[in-house]
């Protein structure tokens, strides 16, 4: 692993990064990939998997993973552009090879963002309506392709409706010379100018990410909680819960028996049993036909070859709990605390409660920054989060289902998932990868806006407030000097001059924005209430989180497997 200092020593040409950060994402296109063949396969099993859904939920996933992996090569690049001191690097000192730069990765968000939409308004539908039975004949098949064809071009015609809103929906203007927009936005004046396709396209976007936003506040929101504690609390030996089956099944055999020698000895003029004695014999066979059905199912698991190892990875199962945990309240806090600031010293919900600059960095935050000295392992943890995000998911998916709110209609249970839930599944699961970006310019707002940029900025007799960033401070602020920023970036000029970390209050030209940060300034920027939208349903989901944490702290340890990450062994 190599160390990439930010100094006008190093030995990186663009090319030579381009070449490392298209490497870098192809090998996390394969990595997510290969995660998500596992989810999908852990879900499905191998009896009752149909080929189709299973491929369209694969490549569904691994392309909607595809806008989170750009997040951190655009926060990696807009951090290079700059040394430790404050002055661009030798290739990106003209401010057309930076712009080349961001056009690049403009395209490269525009053009993933393009390609889930299409997975998830044709594709997916298309999938889902052709498969209206789990075991469809090819003749009966053949006659869902015009229904589904139907369906998948009214899915295109909610899209088509979202964009011709975006089109019609009066958004703010380009701020007027010498207000006070043009003062909070002036670091990004240029990138406020788009066309109308591209406003169209955004608030589609955004309205979509709303969707998705309100499936992390329900999922990633029980199952961020639900999932670490039920590791820590442990999942049912499986020989045990098939001995206590075999018994239950014993006595449900012997009741029937019962019954039934009830019905030899009656009269020969009653030819039935009594009404309360039938309807308690169906319910015997049906429970009895169910509880086959569990034993048959633990009898492969404890078969499995990882069988034997299930209780001796006990204590691993404790530490992925306690990690977990560990990790959500990580979550919980930064984000606890982003919104705490944004209520404090944001510009308002009529600027989609954007700050200024960051007063004081929240947990993550600061972690990433101070990683990110060491390439790539800030790359590292964004994967790390996403992942646990997911998962979290996944856990809400099993516990609570998938449906209308309050009626649970497609259940996700592992190894037991038929097809149409898979897409269901997997369609909810896009949606949330689609609003992951958002939240982590959430959870990481100085990484992921300006990454370890700093600019060189004059200093007069008032009092400087440094943002608490994880790097060395001036010796001036270190003797507790006092002083103050003027809007003046030369520093012949200046008779004291200072290394700030960037912010929206730095002078133009000398800070650059992430594209994501952009993208979503410009959201915040014409249509505030998107960005005042997001700002409320962060709070919801920390009070769901605090919620479920105190449900499942006093709720009583199930023996069930049905709400937990990864419990089942794969049966082969």
């Amino acid at each position: 692993m190599a160390t990439m200092f930010r100094d006008e020593s190093s030995t990186f040409v663009p090319q030579n990064i381009g070449i490392l950060l298209t490497l870098l994402f192809f090998t996390y296109v394969l990595l997510s990939a290969l995660f998500f063949t596992f989810l999908v396969r852990y879900l499905t099993g191998n009896a009752v998997s149909e080929r189709v859904p299973t491929v369209v939920s694969i490549v569904a996933l691994t392309v909607a993973s595809l806008p989170t992996g750009l997040v951190p090569i655009d926060v990696f690049i807009v951090g290079y552009m700059k040394n430790s001191s404050g002055q661009f690097q030798p290739w990106a000192i003209d401010s057309r090879d930076r712009h080349d730069f961001s056009t690049t990765l403009l395209c490269a968000y525009y053009a993933s963002y393009i390609a889930t939409l299409f997975t998830t308004f044709v594709i997916i539908p298309l999938a889902y309506f052709f498969h209206k039975t789990e075991t469809a004949s090819s003749g009966r098949s053949r006659q869902n392709i015009l229904p589904a064809l139907c369906y998948t071009g009214l899915c295109i015609m909610i899209l088509i409706i979202l964009l011709s809103i975006g089109g019609v929906v009066p958004t703010r203007e380009f701020p007027t010379p010498n207000s006070t927009l043009e003062e909070q936005f002036h670091i990004m004046l240029d990138d406020l100018k788009t066309s109308e396709l591209e406003d169209m396209f955004s608030f589609a976007l955004s309205a979509i990410r709303i969707v998705g936003l309100a499936l992390i506040t329900t999922y990633v929101g029980i199952g961020m909680v639900l999932g670490p504690i039920n590791h820590i609390r442990g999942y049912p030996d499986p020989r045990t819960e098939l001995a206590g089956v075999r018994n239950r099944r014993t006595g449900i055999q012997i009741e029937i028996s019962s019954i039934q020698q009830n019905r030899i000895t009656l009269p020969q003029e009653v030819s039935q049993l009594p009404r309360s004695e039938a309807i308690r014999l169906l319910s015997l066979e049906h429970e009895d036909l169910d509880l086959r059905e569990r034993e048959d199912h633990l009898k492969e698991k404890t078969k499995h070859w990882l069988s034997p190892f299930v209780m001796v990875c006990r204590p691993t199962q404790i530490g992925a709990g306690l990690i977990g945990l560990f990790i959500g309240l990580l979550i919980f806090v930064s984000i606890f605390m982003n919104n705490i600031l944004r209520a404090m010293f944001s510009w308002g919900e009529h600027v989609g409660y954007l700050m200024p600059n960051v007063k004081v960095l929240n947990p993550l935050d600061r972690l990433s920054l101070f990683i990110q000295r060491v390439f790539p392992l800030d790359f590292i943890l964004i994967i790390f989060l996403v992942t646990f995000l997911i998962l979290a998911a996944t856990s809400g998916f099993q516990k609570v289902g998938l449906g209308i709110p309050w009626i649970k209609t497609y259940k996700i249970k592992p190894w037991k998932t038929k097809s149409r839930s898979l897409l269901v599944f997997t369609a909810n699961l896009i949606l949330i990868l689609l609003s992951v970006d958002i939240l982590l310019l959430n959870l990481l707002p100085q990484y992921t806006t300006f990454s370890s940029q700093r600019y060189i900025a004059c200093a007069e007799n008032k009092t400087l407030q440094y943002p608490l960033l994880p790097t060395p401070l001036p010796d001036s602020a270190k003797e507790e000097k006092i002083h103050s920023l003027s809007h003046s970036s030369i520093q012949d000029e200046c008779d004291e001059s200072l290394v700030l970390p960037c912010d929206w209050t730095a002078p133009e030209g000398q800070c650059v924005m992430t594209r994501i940060s952009v993208l979503w300034a410009r959201v915040c920027y014409k249509t505030w209430y998107f960005g005042a939208m997001f700002y409320c349903i962060t709070w919801i989901f920390l009070v769901v989180v605090v919620l479920e944490g105190c449900i499942a702290s006093f709720r009583p340890s199930r023996r069930s497997n049905s709400a937990m990450i990864l419990p089942d062994l794969e049966s082969s």
